[in-house]
């Protein structure tokens, strides 16, 4: 039986690991073939995939914001997730963003100077001008004509502000192109 003991232990031996005091704890020195060696590139990347465990940013979706002849407040998650459609009725209507605390808190591990594109489709027959609210700056051309898009460069400038800079317009369905907001 004590052979057969020490067999045991010879192949199956228990691995040596720092004590864990709760989830928080990064890891350190794993075991590897037996021996703690230094792994601080891998402890290091672990921490930052931790700290910045929110979906992925980048990913392009699609809002579609309703026929509606109300002013509209684009949602920051639709902000930053890159394209909103919004249907406006036959008036002219002015929408405006969220705040710019919603719009940086949308964006995970937001740093100033980081950017995000957004695409404003006016899919309706009345005009749209985006106006803006607490926090947000705008920069250029903000009126949307009917069945246009204008493309827009948002900037982490604070924790709590962003600029939203025009870029340029398109026409909708006649291949033409708007080019005022150059």
């Amino acid at each position: 039986m004590h052979l057969l003991i020490q067999l045991s232990l010879a192949f199956l031996r228990p691995g040596i690991t720092t004590v864990k005091l709760g989830p928080n704890d990064p890891a350190q020195n794993l075991e590897q073939a037996g021996a703690l060696v230094p792994n601080g590139a891998i402890v290091s990347l672990a921490q930052n995939l931790s700290n910045n465990a929110s979906p992925a940013f980048g990913n392009w979706n699609g809002t579609i914001i309703p026929n509606n002849p109300a002013p509209t407040m684009y949602p920051a998650q639709a902000m930053v997730g890159g394209f909103i459609m919004r249907f406006s009725p036959g008036a002219a209507t002015t929408d405006s963003t969220d705040t710019g605390t919603n719009i940086v808190n949308a964006i995970p591990g937001a740093k100033v100077n980081q950017t995000f594109p957004l695409i404003v489709a006016n899919l309706g027959s009345g005009a749209i001008t985006l106006g803006s609210n607490t926090g947000v700056q705008l920069l250029g051309t903000m009126s949307i004509g009917s069945a246009q898009a204008r493309l827009f460069l948002g900037r982490v400038t604070g924790s709590n502000t962003i600029a939203l800079t025009n870029q340029f317009a398109w026409n909708l369905g006649t291949g033409g192109t708007n080019v005022a907001g150059l």
